[in-house]
């Protein structure tokens, strides 16, 4: 991915948070000086409509709908034309796999960057290729939409700055990201009828997480991130510092919801309701015994998913028993209970000691400052991401 920043003045970048229960939208003042924060300076969140059933192309223009409120409302703020546009996706918006390149040559040679382009490039092109031969010209044909590398090792050892460096062997493991055409045309044009010609880049959640949390929490180098988003769970695997694999399946917050629904038979403003009072520990003892199994049948449900997601890890990964979760606070308090009790984590992890922080956003304001506005974490790992971008392109 290469970004137009220049280190000579302030940018404004405009960053959306495309996820799959809202989208979020923040201007964000990225400084010149490396030692300042970026700041996010107008942020907004709209809600995706809620379906009582899913359809991928109905909750596509339900997605774009969100995204072009969420795109005027910045623009009505009249804070002037951003710089660059930085959207973030999370799934089903997105897929990513993870890849290791490999090589390994009888001399020793040097590492530069014209190596590792030549390494990426034919990666690259492999895998477009694959897709080429697989969806064609179809709009629906993914295409890459960033490939950061998240570790590499030389002659068997991770190195942070392996640049100059003499070696007989290169291992670098990549994330790829992708995105369907289609998905990426229509945000593009949404975006543009508020800003005109502003270059437009895309990035997924996973990924921002992985920097923002590896540059926060220092100490530790092998740990989960979970991100329960409207419809999906992302999971991604961190062990000694690299993110090894990302995956995702489709039970989410609204999937919660619409199991209230069906098994109560209420609106989803009444599922909404009767869930919020028994989270503050204010619904009758009726109500309580009508939703109490509803709950306790998600729960199984969401642990049975997660659960085959780990089983489909490669054997040689240790499940680490730290775990950041990002989620929306309206839900949060209820899927750490779930998670804490989730027998199958803790009896996976090393001496069956698990550690769940649920991501907030106030213990980033060391990393990002906000004014006038709420700790919205995720666009805090976002502006972070962004920032932490634009110091290793410039």
């Amino acid at each position: 991915m290469d970004f137009s920043f220049s280190s000579k003045k302030e940018k404004m970048v405009a960053i959306f948070d495309i996820g799959s229960g809202s989208v979020g939208g923040a201007f964000v003042t990225i400084p010149s000086d490396r030692n300042k924060l970026p700041t996010i300076i107008k942020s907004t969140r709209v809600d995706i409509v809620e379906r009582e059933e899913l359809d991928f192309n109905v909750f596509l223009k339900d997605m774009i709908l969100a995204l072009g409120f969420a795109s005027r409302n910045l623009y009505q703020s009249k804070l002037g034309a951003p710089d660059e546009i930085v959207c973030v996706l999370a799934s089903p918006w997105y897929i990513s796999e993870t890849r290791l390149i490999k090589i390994s040559k009888e001399h020793s040679f040097i590492f530069t960057k014209k190596v590792v382009d030549e390494l990426l490039a034919k990666e690259l092109s492999s895998l477009d290729s694959i897709y080429k031969n697989k969806y064609g010209e179809a709009e629906s044909a993914p295409e890459v939409i960033e490939h950061p590398i998240v570790g590499i090792s030389l002659n068997g050892y991770q190195v942070d700055d392996p640049l100059g460096k003499r070696t007989r062997s290169i291992e670098m493991n990549m994330v790829i990201s992708l995105s369907p055409k289609i998905c990426l045309d229509s945000i593009k044009e949404t975006i543009s009828k508020s800003f005109h010609h502003t270059p437009i880049s895309f990035s997924s959640f996973m990924v921002a997480s992985f920097i923002s949390v590896r540059d926060k929490y220092m100490n530790h180098d092998s740990y989960l991130l979970l991100d329960i988003g409207g419809e999906v769970t992302d999971v991604g695997i961190v062990a000694k510092g690299v993110l090894k694999e990302s995956l995702s399946f489709p039970y989410g917050k609204k999937t919660l919801f619409r199991d209230i629904c069906k098994s109560l038979k209420v609106e989803l403003r009444d599922a909404y309701e009767l869930f919020s009072l028994f989270n503050k520990g204010t619904l009758s003892e009726k109500e309580i015994k009508k939703l109490k199994p509803v709950l306790d049948f998600v729960e199984l449900a969401w642990g049975k998913s997660f659960r085959e997601c780990i089983n489909s890890l490669p054997r040689t990964l240790t499940l680490p028993n730290v775990m950041f979760l990002t989620i929306d606070s309206d839900v949060k308090d209820w899927f750490v209970k779930v998670i804490n009790s989730e027998e199958y984590i803790q009896s996976m992890v090393p001496n069956k000691k698990f550690t769940l922080v649920a991501i907030d956003g106030p213990e980033f304001l060391n990393m990002c400052n906000v004014k006038n506005g709420t700790c919205d974490p995720f666009l805090m790992i976002e502006s972070i991401n962004v920032m932490r971008k634009v110091e290793l392109y410039e």
